[in-house]
């Protein structure tokens, strides 16, 4: 079936094409695991919610299924999951009402009271389903509100929209909670290029009021985007803490240090109409280059803080290959915490830590395993899985702690470092995460023989990062703890217990990734591997 460029006149075709799940079996760069449009474009994560009458997740995004670049008219695609590995892809859930408009990014909340009274007895309360969300129109963005009756899958748009207008073409992203001491809807959304998350309150999620303006705060780039607001849990409070803090998330594209999208955060107090930071820091959610745009579940089981983000950067989101007739996928989905972590020798700071949510951590089944500890690392013994690189899933997983021993013997001059190669199937292309015994840092090398890697001036394949050890000794031995989550054409990567986050999409010219070799540069004994578990899976 050809993709249509006249939505308006083939919504029975975009149906048909979007919800032939056959298209996603086969493919070369397509994760397994990371939820990917069928076919076409996706960006931002939308509407995110779970239904506790199904035990479903639903994951609503940006999505364009005429072409694999962004473009209008744009859609909320619509995808389903029992455990957020695999996923049930649905007819677009809401679309605009002409060629040159765009349903663009919101959030879905459960209207369990009726508040809004869009409902009757007929739908069940867990299932009382409201999207919120940006129209965007040729001159103008306003905040409308859409509801479902049959539990998220086909929408009824509000006949009195919008709900919010300021007369504006840059406000948008609209992501709204439900704020238990004032029994209120409360809206976060941006105006984008005044710098400002605007916080509105509403009794009915249909008439809102304005309460107070988040403004200049951060890494303010070129303009702020997809704001939100949720709580996590203090792992470790000290005295006086309450056992959560609220959590301030905005995005902003251009401006990354790194080069085009990042997104930042905020820890602080939120009272129902304002929020108050902790401090005016910059705290980035991931120090990679792809990771924007990201949002929290609502509802989410045990109300613990889930969310995802867009894996991909809009310095080149439109460029990377697409032979499979789609382009970009989502993050893992991350359970987030606050853990007072040290920064540095004198300091520490409550920071927002991730790790990988799976509802059932069994459901990722083990295919082959490679395990090695306590062994020194140089350069004439190293490491590595010896997987078969016939049939494999794309899918690898690796946990590692290793220590970088304080009383080596190495100058300023010597190069001292190790490094994690993530191999191909079928070619001697691997990319790789290093650490260097001098500068104290990491770095990334995701360079491969890719035509599209060696020309794109912004696809920026070598940079590093600072972490903190885990532990230092007396003796100056410095101890990190690192995951892996290697996924076709995306890595993620959990350090120290998720303190410090990096994740990069990657495109091998030939294969899959299959192994993991561990190589070091010196023949010092500068570094010990305490433990090193890779893993083949599947699902």
């Amino acid at each position: 079936m050809s993709l249509t460029k006249d939505v308006s006149e083939d919504q029975e075709d975009i149906k048909s094409l979007t919800m032939n799940t056959s298209l996603v079996d086969s493919s070369i760069y397509r994760p397994l695991v990371h939820l990917t449009p069928p076919v076409g474009w996706m960006n931002d994560p939308n509407g995110l919610f779970y239904d506790s009458y199904e035990s479903t997740y639903h994951v609503y995004y940006q999505y364009n299924p005429n072409d694999t670049i962004w473009g209008l008219p744009l859609y909320w695609g619509h995808a389903t999951s029992d455990d957020l590995l695999t996923w049930d892809h649905h007819a677009p859930a809401i679309g605009p009402e002409n060629d040159d408009e765009g349903i663009y990014s919101g959030s879905i909340v459960i209207d369990y009271d009726n508040t809004s009274g869009f409902f009757d007895d007929s739908t069940r309360p867990e299932q009382r389903i409201v999207a919120i969300y940006t129209n965007n129109l040729p001159d103008v963005e306003t905040q409308d509100i859409a509801y479902s009756t049959d539990g998220g899958y086909t929408f009824e748009k509000y006949e009195n929209n919008p709900v919010i207008d300021v007369n504006s073409t840059q406000f948008r992203d609209p992501k709204v909670i439900w704020y238990e001491e004032t029994e209120q809807w409360v809206m976060t959304v941006a105006k984008s290029q005044e710098y400002k998350i605007q916080i509105y309150t509403s009794d009915n999620l249909k008439d809102w009021s304005l309460a107070s303006n988040f403004s200049t705060k951060g890494y303010v780039g070129y303009q702020y985007e997809c704001p939100g607001l949720f709580e996590a849990t203090i792992e470790n409070p000290k005295s006086g803490d309450p056992e959560k803090k609220w959590v301030m998330v905005l995005a902003i594209n251009p401006g990354s240090p790194l080069g085009g999208s990042i997104n930042e955060y905020f820890v602080g107090d939120f009272n129902g109409t304002e929020f108050i930071p902790d401090d005016d820091a910059t705290r980035f959610m991931d120090t990679g280059k792809d990771f924007y745009a990201f949002q929290a579940f609502f509802n989410a089981p045990e109300n613990r803080s889930i969310g995802v983000a867009w894996a991909s950067n809009w310095q080149y989101s439109n460029q990377v290959p697409d032979p499979d007739g789609y382009r970009s996928s989502m993050s893992s989905i991350r359970e987030y915490t606050l853990r007072y972590v040290s920064t540095n020798p004198e300091s520490e700071q409550l920071i927002l830590c991730q790790k990988p949510f799976f509802v059932n951590e069994t459901d990722l089944k083990v295919v082959e395993e490679y395990k090695v500890s306590n062994s020194s690392l140089t350069v004439d013994q190293t490491f590595g899985s010896s997987f078969a690189n016939s049939n494999t899933t794309g899918l690898l997983d690796f946990n590692m702690t290793f220590t970088v021993n304080g009383t080596t013997d190495v100058t300023q001059k010597d190069s001292v470092t190790f490094e994690l190669r993530i191999k191909s199937n079928q070619s001697d292309e691997a990319i790789a995460l290093g650490y260097d015994y001098n500068n104290e840092q990491f770095y990334i090398n995701r360079a491969t023989e890719s035509y599209f890697q060696r020309t794109n001036q912004f696809f920026q394949e070598r940079w590093s990062t600072y972490v903190q050890p885990l532990t230092i000794t007396e003796s100056g031995d410095k101890q990190y703890q690192l995951y892996g989550l290697v996924d076709n054409n995306i890595l993620e990567l959990y350090f120290n217990n998720g303190a410090f986050t990096s994740t990069n999409t990657f495109f091998l010219e030939k294969g899959k990734p299959s192994n993991v070799d561990i190589v070091a540069s010196s023949s010092k004994e500068a570094y010990t591997v305490d433990q090193l578990t890779v893993r083949r899976l599947t699902v």
